[in-house]
């Protein structure tokens, strides 16, 4: 699925900056002990989540910041779009799937700023939300899920708490802005 596009964009920061978000996002930790559920579902939304790490430090930077934000969107977008055509989904209705991803980013960005930006009980509302957006058919949230919410939680507070510290030209100049294994086994951020 991504073989076309880290072939186009193998030269820009932009797209090595990408290339490390969706390593991080298809990460086998998050998948093999079962924090996210290993399907398209689960791997999209770690896509969001992780690429809202990023547009969200980015958002109050530069001009050049936001530029940059904005081609790690479109990167994301035509790699969607390349997965879609790649899984035999038709000419016409790749368009109005990549419509329905793009609604979904911003309507998962609006919440995560609202989160962070409130700073009021960020991990309780983040618990939620992410239960709400990765388990959405789980009415009553049984002990692992529970679990899986509070790590994912956990995890995004760390990892935004994170790209905080940096500047724009760290975030913007690095080939691999997430290395390494996810720290998946706090409880709270750091």
């Amino acid at each position: 699925m991504l073989k076309s596009f880290f072939k186009r964009s193998k030269q820009s920061r932009a797209g090595d900056v990408y290339a490390s978000l969706v390593a991080r996002a298809r990460h086998e930790d998050f998948y093999s002990t079962n924090i996210v559920p290993d399907t398209f579902d689960g791997r999209f939304e770690m896509m969001v989540m992780h690429l809202y790490l990023i547009h969200s430090r980015l958002k109050d930077t530069s001009e050049s910041g936001r530029r940059f934000s904005q081609e790690l969107f479109d990167a994301f977008i035509s790699d969607m779009d390349a997965g879609l055509r790649e899984a035999g989904v038709g000419d016409q209705t790749v368009p109005k799937r990549i419509n329905k991803m793009t609604r979904v980013f911003y309507g998962r960005t609006g919440a995560y700023d609202e989160i962070f930006e409130g700073e009021e009980d960020v991990a309780s509302q983040l618990h939620e939300t992410i239960s709400r957006n990765l388990f959405p058919d789980t009415k009553s949230t049984g002990h692992c899920v529970e679990t899986q919410t509070s790590t994912l939680a956990a995890y995004m507070m760390h990892e935004h708490s994170l790209l905080k510290a940096l500047n724009e030209q760290e975030i913007t100049n690095q080939e691999v802005l997430f290395g390494g294994a996810p720290i998946l086994n706090k409880t709270e951020a750091t």
